[in-house]
C-alpha cells in the first residue's frame, strides 16, 4: 500500500523523473534520488528513522517501538582512550539503573522475567566492561590512574550490583 500510495503520488507530479525508486523497510532509498537517511535521536523505547529526497521534498517517517536490548552493533575495533571507556562504562551504567527500575516497578507482573533478565544482561554488560577498563588501566601501567579511576566508580559498581540482587529477592528469582 505504501508502495502505491508513494507511486501515485509521484505520478501526479511531473517534476520527478520515472525511475525514481523509493522504500522504507522493505523498499530500496536510491542514494542517487536521497538527500539522507538519518536515524532521529534514539531512546531505550523506541526508535524513528526519516529519508528526505531532494527532488520532490518529500519526507517519510517511521516510528517503531522497540524493547530494551543490551545488544548494540560495535564499531571496528580501535584503542579507546580512558576518557572514552569511563564515557562508554558511564552509558551502560545509566542504561543498567534504568533497566533495574523496570525491574523493581514489574516485580508481581508478568513482565518481570523479562525485565529482570533485561536487567541482568545490561550489567553484566557494565561488569565486563569495569573488568576491562580495569585490565586495560593495569596494562598500561597507570597505577596512579588506575586507583584515580577505581576510587571514583567502585563504589558504583557495587552498588549496582546490590540494587540487581535486592530486586532479584523481590521477585522471587534468588
Amino acid at each position: 500500500m505504501l508502495c502505491r500510495n508513494l507511486s501515485s503520488c509521484y505520478g501526479a507530479h511531473r517534476r520527478c523523473r520515472p525511475s525514481l525508486g523509493v522504500a522504507f523497510c522493505a523498499l530500496l532509498v536510491e542514494p542517487s534520488q536521497a538527500a539522507y537517511l538519518r536515524r532521529c535521536a534514539a531512546s531505550s523505547r523506541g526508535t524513528g528513522t526519516a529519508a528526505l529526497l531532494s527532488s520532490d521534498h518529500a519526507l517519510l517517517s517511521v516510528c517503531k517501538r522497540c524493547e530494551h536490548t543490551a545488544t548494540m552493533a560495535t564499531p571496528p575495533k580501535r584503542d579507546l582512550t580512558t576518557k572514552e571507556q569511563v564515557d562508554e562504562l558511564m552509558d551502560s551504567f545509566a542504561e543498567a539503573c534504568e533497566l533495574i527500575t523496570d525491574a523493581k516497578e514489574s516485580v508481581g507482573t508478568t513482565y518481570f522475567a523479562d525485565d529482570m533478565e533485561d536487567a541482568e544482561k545490561q550489567t553484566q554488560d557494565v561488569l565486563n566492561r569495569w573488568e576491562s577498563l580495569q585490565a586495560a588501566l593495569e596494562h598500561k601501567g597507570t597505577a596512579e590512574e588506575l586507583q584515580k579511576v577505581r576510587n571514583m566508580y567502585d563504589l558504583k559498581i557495587k552498588q549496582l550490583k546490590a540494587e540487581l540482587e535486592t530486586v532479584r529477592e523481590a521477585g522471587g528469582a534468588g
